[in-house]
């Protein structure tokens, strides 16, 4: 089938599809890593990545334009979103995962900054747009076929959802198969796979595993695979930050099927 790009706006679910597909097509991973030697990620090299076979699947946070990398080669694309309170919380914990900007900003003055720029400001200058521009901009394409596809959905029934991307692969349909990557790509099993992973510490981890974020992070309980959560609030952090949000993203939400 070509390349097809697995897209979606940062923390909404790529790495989830990408388990998916890959316990689906290869068989349940022993290492994260192998997930990413198999799907890599536009946007992180790892060692060991493998040649594409007739179809090649790719993670990108770009925004679609003219600009985007390898379009003449591109046959179709996965689209996933999910609602923007969700990511801006998962956003949160990434931070503090990683430690990015661990001391230049509060909880509310992040969020006022989502709110602000319609989404990470850090996300606008590497090219991937607001969180209503980037689904835009691949969900509008006539350049190539999009399965669009919702967190909240891909959630309630990951079955169904991972069903839909293995026809829209042109992938032959194998239920039992299709059962035992759902069970595999479980957030369960990708926590676990996380914890197993970073109890081991190694040389060089970030070209050993998917999973970014150190073992101190991990013994504070703070996770990569974060809790998966569903239509939260902001009143906890802020009840006029929740205000504030509402206002901002009202529209663009109802755009994409969300009741603000």
């Amino acid at each position: 089938m070509g390349l097809v790009w697995l897209a979606s706006y940062p923390k909404s679910g790529n790495t989830w599809l990408r388990f998916m597909l890959y316990a689906y097509m290869f068989g349940p991973p022993a290492e994260s890593i192998e997930v990413a030697q198999r799907i890599p990620d536009i946007h992180r090299q790892v060692p060991g990545q493998l040649p594409p076979a007739d179809l090649e699947l790719m993670k990108t946070h770009f925004k679609l334009s003219d600009q985007h990398p390898r379009l003449s080669e591109t046959t179709g694309a996965i689209h996933i979103v999910r609602n923007p309170r969700d990511v801006v919380l998962s956003a949160l914990n990434y931070r503090k995962l990683t430690g990015e900007g661990a001391r230049a900003f509060t909880e509310g003055g992040y969020i006022r900054s989502f709110i602000k720029a319609g989404g990470d400001a850090d996300w606008l200058r590497l090219g991937f747009g607001s969180w209503i521009e980037h689904a835009r901009s691949w969900r509008s394409t006539d350049k190539f076929p999009v399965l669009a596809l919702r967190y909240e959905d891909l959630k309630a029934d990951p079955a169904t959802g991972l069903r839909a991307m293995v026809e829209f692969l042109k992938l032959d349909l194998d239920e039992e198969r299709l059962e035992q990557a759902v069970k595999a790509s479980s957030f369960d099993a990708m926590r676990a796979m996380e914890i197993r992973e970073k109890q081991r510490p190694v040389k060089d981890a970030h070209n050993k595993r998917l999973f970014v974020g150190d073992t101190k992070a991990a013994r504070k309980g703070v996770y990569f695979v974060n809790k998966g959560a569903s239509d939260q609030s902001l009143a906890t952090i802020s009840p006029r930050i929740e205000e504030l949000f509402t206002e901002a993203f009202a529209e663009p939400m109802r755009e994409l099927g969300y009741e603000p």
